[in-house]
């Protein structure tokens, strides 16, 4: 079985997947999965606290995999090594946990997804370089174009799609003020790299954190699913989409609130 749900922000969000609440996860096996779909946070300080949380991870039957958000100390978690993973590369956390990187098309359950995590921040000017913000929250060229070169393998066709920020036409891309004045030359704008491939691909359902809500936008007649506080069975999520109409997100509106 395959669970995905949006960000965890580590001990702040992080119980909707203790089996206390998560009552599915009281029955899951070493063959099942859990997915965050980016602002993982339990890779942070690299001491104690990093320690603490991965354990208690670990100890859980399930698999966790992450695609990476906005919020995470990337300096830390660039220092796991990657390894050969469901078809694509990965950094190995622990035993059953694995970072996802951007770009790739891993076969997981036998089912195909792209992966791209990565997002804008919105508050950058109350964080610090290199202490609690990374210019390395946006893709470099190089992980666009093993974005494209993995598609063009698959031939721009795979089940599922999984991002922490959203293509450029999505209704939430606007909400926040963004800018690339923050970064060096060799960032992207990922919004925009997503909007070209929302156009592009054949997909089936495309999964998206960030924006703290859970709501079903359509592009294309295929939707784009926005999760927060709902950690949803894949199977579970299909067959809702059959029975129900479009959940639109809110207006998006200006706001100071931190994601």
């Amino acid at each position: 079985m395959i669970y995905i749900t949006g960000d965890i922000h580590r001990e702040q969000d992080i119980h909707k997947i203790n089996p206390r609440e998560f009552e599915a996860g009281n029955h899951l096996t070493p063959d099942d999965y859990v997915i965050i779909c980016g602002d993982f946070g339990c890779i942070w300080d690299g001491g104690s606290g990093d320690r603490f949380w991965l354990n208690w991870l670990e100890s859980l039957p399930w698999n966790t995999l992450f695609i990476d958000g906005n919020h995470e100390n990337f300096d830390v978690l660039n220092t796991y090594p990657i390894v050969d993973y469901k078809g694509g590369k990965a950094r190995q956390i622990r035993s059953n946990i694995f970072h996802l990187l951007r770009g790739e098309v891993y076969d997981i359950g036998g089912r195909s997804f792209f992966t791209f995590g990565g997002a804008f921040s919105h508050d950058i000017q109350y964080r610090t370089e290199r202490l609690n913000w990374w210019q390395d929250e946006l893709p470099t060229k190089e992980e666009c174009e093993n974005g494209h070169r993995n598609l063009n393998a698959c031939n721009w066709k795979v089940d599922y799609v999984l991002t922490h920020d959203v293509y450029e036409s999505h209704p939430m891309a606007g909400k926040y003020e963004k800018s690339m004045d923050h970064y060096d030359a060799s960032r992207q704008d990922i919004q925009k790299y997503l909007d070209d491939i929302v156009d592009r691909l054949d997909y089936r359902t495309w999964f998206t954190g960030h924006y703290h809500g859970d709501w079903i936008h359509t592009k294309n007649n295929r939707p784009c699913v926005t999760l927060f506080e709902r950690v949803v069975l894949l199977e579970d999520l299909e067959n809702e989409l059959k029975t129900i109409g479009e959940v639109q997100p809110p207006k998006p509106q200006k706001t100071d609130e931190e994601l």
